[in-house]
């Protein structure tokens, strides 16, 4: 009997121990899964908050994470508001704080233990105080690891409770410290410090001095605790997915209308320039070597020419002449960027002038080839620009945009002189005189022009609010911050735009115009685009970038189908996976014609 009594116990004992590790172990697992969820709605609205700035015409860093909150507003009025500068306040790589959920404009969340979410953020993704500022586009990536991910972009977690740790020699060579968590601050009691990290993340989630290495992992935690943070993270990819929708929205209200506005700079030509050769974008080209391809290959699709008047683009003008009554005596650059030419003119002697007559003025054209105008985005040159002395006055100036990239100008002058010989009836009788001795002297004038340069716009195309951010006029290759299409220029997002000019709206400018299947009616037609804007998304299954001017690893379907004519884009592919987002010209939202 007694034995059968201790049996009994026993069975009783077991029976009291199962329940309550089985109660144990269902209070974990109930943690945990309120973490998660915690966890999932915080990083939703993270990034759902990156996307809205996106597509602000305020942001110039479209894709930038907020900063953590700034630790002296926690239990005050402010708290979740973020810091106004992401800079760590240590010498480190990277920013780690509470969750600004204000600032997000969501409900402050905590975790299961009622302890607000913590914050890590890569500092190549994140305004600074200071610059140089972070560029960012689909080549940039994260600099943060978790538990041996990299390309991380940010952290959210849940700390749990506070708890002491006495790490194993493996959980300190692994990043853990010992220490006591103590919350004495302004979120637990009033009045108190500034939150210290080391109090609510372990191990190498609250390192300091702070590095770029986050997890969950450690060896032996479960019998040994010496880290109970929960987290989620969030990759360059999942961030970059979710702001190229509203990037894309974007660059047709502020990229789009300003590339047709310069086509029609040009009188008479409505023209745009010829593409840059595509090129793998992690190549890295600088944008003073993205010039159209001209010498006659004129290649219509690539990546934007956005080149400025320098090194391999410059369009410094090259065979001078003039007309027949006149000699060049020479021309020469100065100041680095304007050119003076030197013209001699005849003028007729009393003889001459009593057996033939003359004329009061002389009009002399002055020619000369600005190479790559047509295949760049250059400035037209006007009769204004040009700069005469006394007696001379720019007449008209013509500047003809050539299939082959080039632009040849025609610049007519007028001198003012009573012993002129006229240009169009004594111009070639005075040469043949001159050895006669019937002509005077022959004077010299010098006029001067400027190279073609980055062109202007006046936002003709743009909306009222566009309009709005900041008054034109524009400079399209060289955006100072608050133009509209600053953005797109300074993170250099032009490196991963693919670009399509039609055959008619180039200076070919024969066959017919662009086609976008399943564009939508309401926009307008869907054959008549001028221009494809191609913003590339991140790489989709199949695709390898960076090897090798492969046009399929950077767009998908009819996208990348470069081979039809007249050329056929997809508003949007269903065929293969496909993450294009498309701008283009004409796309009229019933008050402009390209926005």
């Amino acid at each position: 009997m007694l034995i059968m009594v201790a049996i009994l116990a026993l069975g009783a004992v077991s029976l009291v121990l199962a329940a309550f590790n089985s109660s144990t172990r269902n209070e974990v697992t109930d943690v945990r899964n309120r973490n998660a969820i915690v966890l999932a709605q915080a990083k939703a609205a993270l990034l759902g908050y990156v996307a809205k700035e996106a597509v602000k015409l305020s942001e110039n860093i479209p894709g930038r994470l907020p900063c953590p909150e700034s630790t002296a507003t926690a239990g005050t009025a402010s708290e979740g508001t973020q810091a106004a500068d992401c800079a760590p306040t240590e010498s480190s790589k990277k920013s780690v704080g509470r969750l600004p959920w204000l600032t997000l404009g969501i409900d402050k969340l905590v975790d299961a233990e009622s302890e607000p979410l913590w914050y890590a953020i890569s500092p190549n993704w994140v305004l600074l105080a200071a610059p140089p500022q972070p560029v960012i586009n689909v080549g940039s990536t994260g600099q943060l690891v978790f538990d041996g991910v990299t390309d991380v972009v940010a952290v959210i977690f849940a700390p749990g409770r506070a708890i002491s740790t006495t790490p194993t020699a493996a959980q300190i060579a692994a990043g853990c410290t010992a220490r006591s968590q103590v919350r004495g601050d302004r979120t637990h009691v009033a009045g108190g410090g500034d939150p210290d990290l080391r109090d609510y993340l372990e191990c190498q989630n609250g390192s300091s001095p702070i590095d770029t290495t986050f997890g969950v992992a450690v060896t032996g935690n479960e019998s040994n605790l010496a880290i109970n943070d929960q987290a989620v993270y969030i990759t360059s990819r999942e961030l970059l997915a979710a702001i190229q929708g509203p990037l894309a929205e974007r660059m047709q209200r502020t990229v789009a209308p300003l590339l047709s506005e310069y086509s029609t700079s040009w009188p008479g030509f409505n023209f745009l320039p010829y593409a840059h050769a595509f090129e793998p974008p992690e190549k890295g080209t600088a944008a003073s070597a993205h010039c159209g391809v001209s010498a006659g290959a004129q290649t219509r699709e690539g990546l934007l020419p956005i080149a400025p008047n320098s090194g391999a683009c410059a369009s410094t003008w090259t065979t001078f002449a003039v007309s027949s009554s006149a000699t060049l005596v020479g021309c020469v650059t100065v100041a680095s960027t304007n050119v003076q030419c030197t013209f001699r003119y005849y003028t007729m002697n009393f003889l001459g002038k009593l057996l033939f007559g003359s004329s009061s003025y002389a009009d002399v054209t002055v020619q000369a080839t600005a190479p790559h105008a047509s295949a760049s985005f250059r400035k037209p040159l006007a009769t204004s620009d040009v700069i005469v002395p006394a007696n001379v006055t720019a007449r008209s100036t013509a500047l003809t945009p050539q299939t082959d990239g080039d632009a040849r100008l025609s610049l007519v002058v007028r001198v003012t002189d009573s012993d002129a010989c006229d240009d169009t009836l004594l111009g070639v009788v005075c040469s043949l005189l001159s050895p006669l001795g019937l002509t005077g002297s022959s004077p010299t004038k010098t006029i001067e022009f400027p190279q073609l340069g980055v062109p202007t716009v006046q936002g003709t195309q743009l909306s009222a609010a566009v309009l709005a951010s900041k008054a034109p006029p524009y400079s399209l290759l060289a955006p100072t911050s608050g133009e509209p299409h600053y953005w797109f220029m300074q993170n250099e997002w032009y490196r991963y735009t693919y670009y399509a000019v039609s055959q008619l709206a180039s200076r070919d400018a024969t066959g017919a115009n662009l086609t976008i299947n399943g564009f939508p009616a309401a926009n307008g037609a869907a054959n008549d685009k001028r221009f494809v804007l191609a913003l590339m998304g991140p790489a989709v299954l199949g695709q390898t970038r960076g090897v090798a001017a492969t046009v399929g690893n950077y767009v998908e379907g009819a996208n990348a189908a470069t081979t039809a004519s007249p050329r056929v884009f997809a508003w949007q592919v269903y065929a293969s996976p496909g993450n294009d987002r498309l701008a283009t010209c004409p796309f009229t939202d019933g008050a402009t014609p390209c926005n």
